[in-house]
């Protein structure tokens, strides 16, 4: 009896030990570097020649700035709030359109990444969340239009707006070298890129990088750096590995499978608060 107790206690702890392990959650188990990749802006992306819309859904998101709606919105996602970059200051309530002005048999179709929290996602019931998510649907309430989600893998994103499946790209979609490829609304947020790695990795600087497995989701920010501005980085680096997503690719960093990640700053932080 004594024996089997003894070995009830011990598979217990072992239990109990490789749970620990593998619960992953916390600031303190996975953080970021330092020394940053360098800060982009998050715009909304139309399709060449669209001003009309692209301003007309500007103006209704100064509109949602001027009335507090876009800061209400930003406090339920605390990883967000602090990169927020519109103010009231500064708004003209005259230059805006007005409430309830839009068509209201007019639906807006808005195009984003299915899996990029804190900004837009698909939840487990099956509906459409984030940031993004939140702001678009306010900009169709304010302005009396039906709203549509059309949620794509990223990279597909300019296939999904060429062909008219949807009015925008409205996903944590950076400005910065696309500035001719689209038309552009108004910028929202401004986005630090950085590297993700365990806090027990030894990786504290870009310097430790060398060598190792980072990881990136396809056709992003983080990916274009590595590839421009911090191709010399990447170059030493044992292995740059793409994915179609950001979580599959944290999955993978909490694996052990690759070493950091490459991420901006509020998705990282959304994954590591969100981690079960």
């Amino acid at each position: 009896m004594k024996q089997r107790l003894i070995a009830a206690l011990l598979a217990f702890i072992l239990v109990f030990s490789l749970c620990a392990c593998g619960s992953g959650g916390g600031s303190a188990k996975y953080v970021f570097l330092d020394e940053d990749l360098g800060v982009e802006s998050y715009a909304i992306g139309f399709r060449k020649g669209e001003e009309e819309l692209a301003n007309t859904v500007s103006g209704a998101v100064q509109a949602l700035a001027l009335n507090g709606t876009y800061d209400q919105i930003g406090a339920k996602y605390p990883e967000i709030k602090d990169y927020l970059c519109l103010s009231a200051d500064g708004i003209n309530e005259a230059d805006l359109p007005a409430q309830g002005s839009g068509d209201s048999s007019f639906t807006f179709k808005h195009g984003f990444d299915l899996d990029y929290p804190p900004y837009s996602y698909l939840q487990e019931d099956g509906s459409v969340g984030g940031f993004d998510v939140e702001l678009c649907q306010a900009v169709c309430d304010y302005l009396g239009w039906g709203y549509e989600s059309v949620p794509f893998n990223w990279d597909a994103k300019d296939l999904e707006l060429n062909a008219g499946s949807c009015d925008c790209i409205w996903s944590g979609f950076t400005k910065e070298g696309r500035e001719d490829q689209y038309t552009w609304g108004i910028t929202y947020s401004n986005n630090p890129q950085g590297i993700l790695v365990s806090s027990d990795s030894g990786i504290t600087t870009l310097d430790d990088l060398n060598g190792k497995i980072v990881g990136v989701q396809i056709d992003t920010s983080a990916a274009e750096m590595l590839e421009d501005s911090q191709a010399d980085l990447a170059a030493t680096f044992a292995e740059l590995r793409t994915y179609e997503t950001y979580t599959v690719a944290y999955n993978d960093l909490k694996a052990g499978a690759i070493d950091a990640i490459a991420i901006d700053m509020t998705a990282g932080g959304f994954l590591i608060a969100n981690d079960s």
